[in-house]
Order: C-alpha cells, then structure tokens, then sequence
C-alpha cells in the first residue's frame, strides 16, 4: 500500500469524491466522518496558524482505500508548545474511513499508524478521542501492544434502536411511562403547540431562529438561575461560521421543535441524520417556557413518532454524556473511548509529559 499525507487546502478539497465514495462503502462511520461536515469545520477554523492539516490517504492499485482525517494542533503549554495529532474537527463520533470490500481494514489502520509513526517528527503528542466501542480503530489499537496502555474511557452516548418494536405504541409503553406519555396532551391544553420537522435545505433563517433561542436561554440561566458556567456553542465566531456553511441547503441537517400558535419556537432539537441513525447535538428552549414542565418529554416523543412512523431513522443517538434524563429515553447505550499517547523519541515530548504527570499528581495531593 502506498500512504499520501495532506497539508493543504487544495489537496483537502481534492479528494472529495474519495473520501464521498468512502463515505458509502463504510457502514461503522458517523455523520462527523463525512467529509461536508470536515471541510465545512475547516473553512471555518483553517485560518488558525495552530491548525495544521495531516490527512492521511492510503492507496492500493491506484485507488484511495483508507482516509485517516487528522491534523496537528498546536499546544501552548508554559514555555514549551505541544503539537498533537488529533481528529479534524469536533464531534460524538470520529473514525478513520475505509474500504474493505478487498483489503483488510486491519491491514489499512495498519499501514496509517506506521505512516504516523514514519513522521514522528511532526507530532509530540497522538490524541484520538471520540472512539466507537465497535470500530475497528478501536479494535487495531486494542490488539497494539504500543497503543493498548494508552487507551481509556471517554463518555457515554445513550441510544434507542426503534426497530426492535414492531408499532409505535408498543415503542412507546416500554420506553415512556405513563405519566410521560400523558405529557403531549397535558401541554396541548397549556401551551398549544405545532410539531415541525425543517430540514437545513428548507429554510434558510432556521440557523438564525435556533442560535437566537440558544443564546437566549444561556442568557437565562446565567442571569436568573446562577449558572455562570453556561455557554452557547452559537457565541464563537469561528463556530457559527461552521454550523452556517453546514446547514446551507444541508438535507441531512434536521430540526425538530415545537412552536406556539404565534410561530415562536418553544424547544427545539437539532439533530444530522445518516446511516439510518439520528444524531442529536444541540438543544434549546425559550425562557418564557422554562416553567413549563416537560416540553422536553413532549418534544422527544414527537421526534420518536415521526422518525418511527416515517422510517427516517432506525436508531437516535442522544450523544456524549451520561445524563439520567438521556436514560430515561433510550434503551440502550454506546460507549466512546480515547487514546493519548506520548511521542517517546522526542525530548520536548518527554518533558512535557513528564510536567503533566507531576502536575497530576500534585493536584491529587491537594485534593487528598
């Protein structure tokens, strides 16, 4: 197999139809892999000079049979810098895309880390996080004898497989309890509400409408709940210029929300769909509902129905976190691991490792 690494726009946007085709044949990879969302985050964030990209392509018979989409990032850490080779991008999922329709996947992963290990030089630290339980980057990592201490878990992403049921109904008794299941119609009375699915090639204010809602209950909950913690993904420039270029005419773009009889969105869910599976990432409410108990209920078992009924999706994907609310709606769960490994032949590396330890420990003492 022959490897080709990418560190530029131009070759970036050269293997599109590669990495599109990939796209098709790889049935383990999520919507964060597809290579629209990748080169929409890099039209956004590229410009930054700690951003470096590092995509490795593998060949075999002239033809591109592995996508690795990496890039360096550039660590200010004290008075040495770090640079890690990381996943492009950000997301609940990320893998490396391959076909292996005639060549072992194995053999393909493979061959990408030693490309990785050949360039030594250009990285201190390998950060790959966000890895499927059941992918076979995993699966190489784990069997490595290299990589294998460096692995550890991440997150959580609770998930329900709708194809279980054979009716809505039945879906519905075993996941909502009753008292959920009466929320619909409890909230019709109060607030009456109009469930609507908007797709991103449908509306062209529809990013507006929902980073306005975003932002207005960070706001909320700052100021009258005491949550200065609180942000919105939708405050950063770089990230609005992202989440605008992706949903522009994006079908696979899907928002779900409820709206009052004066058009006013209530809660909304945001959510890529792909692979027969509904990934949601983001959601927002409108202050002036926020003493309404349960619109989320309600919001989540619309969704449910329409992806259930319509056979848009087979399984939904809450995403990383291990909330009790996410429990309450899904049946099963997916588990996220990462790998962080250290650059062992580098002194700089070395170093820095080390500091981290120490400052580890020290903060475990302090804690004790």
């Amino acid at each position: 197999m022959n490897i080709t690494i990418i560190t530029d726009h131009e070759g970036f946007l050269g293997i599109r139809e590669d990495w599109e085709r990939l796209e098709k044949l790889d049935k383990q990879i999520a919507y964060y892999s597809t290579f629209r969302f990748n080169y929409s985050w890099w039209l956004a964030f590229g410009e930054d000079r700690n951003y470096k990209l590092f995509i490795i392509c593998c060949y075999r018979d002239q033809q591109i049979v592995g996508i690795a989409p990496l890039m360096i990032r550039r660590n200010d850490k004290m008075i040495l810098s770090c640079n890690v080779l990381c996943f492009i991008g950000q997301g609940d999922y990320l893998d490396m895309l391959v076909d292996n329709r005639h060549y072992s996947a194995q053999s393909i992963i493979k061959n990408i880390f030693m490309a990785i290990q050949e360039n030594s030089s250009e990285w201190d630290r390998i950060s790959l996080t966000h890895i499927h339980m059941n992918s076979r980057l995993l699966h190489y990592l784990q069997r490595h004898d290299t990589y294998n201490p460096h692995i550890e878990y991440l997150t959580s992403c609770p998930r329900m497989n709708m194809r279980e049921y054979g009716s809505f109904e039945q879906l519905s008794e075993d996941i909502f309890n009753k008292k959920m299941r009466k929320k619909p119609g409890k909230m019709q009375k109060q607030i009456p509400y109009t469930f609507r699915v908007i797709r991103g090639s449908q509306s062209e204010d529809i990013y507006d409408r929902i980073s306005y809602v975003h932002k207005q209950e960070k706001d909320y909950l700052q100021n009258e709940r005491g949550r200065t913690e609180r942000r919105s993904v939708f405050d950063d420039e770089h990230n609005e210029a992202f989440y605008r270029t992706l949903f522009r005419g994006n079908e696979d773009v899907v928002i779900f929300l409820l709206e009052s009889q004066d058009g006013e969105i209530i809660i909304y869910s945001c959510c890529y769909l792909f692979g027969n599976v509904s990934y949601d990432w983001n959601t927002g409410y409108t202050p002036k509902y926020a003493g309404f108990h349960g619109i989320a209920d309600v919001l989540q078992m619309e969704i449910v129905q329409y992806l259930f009924e319509n056979r848009v999706a087979d399984q939904i994907d809450l995403g990383a976190g291990a909330y009790s609310w996410k429990f309450r709606w899904t049946n099963q769960f997916v588990v996220n691991y990462a790998m962080h490994y250290w650059n062992p032949s580098n002194f700089s590396s070395s170093l820095l490792h080390g500091l981290v330890k120490t400052r580890r420990f020290l903060q475990k003492g302090v804690l004790a």
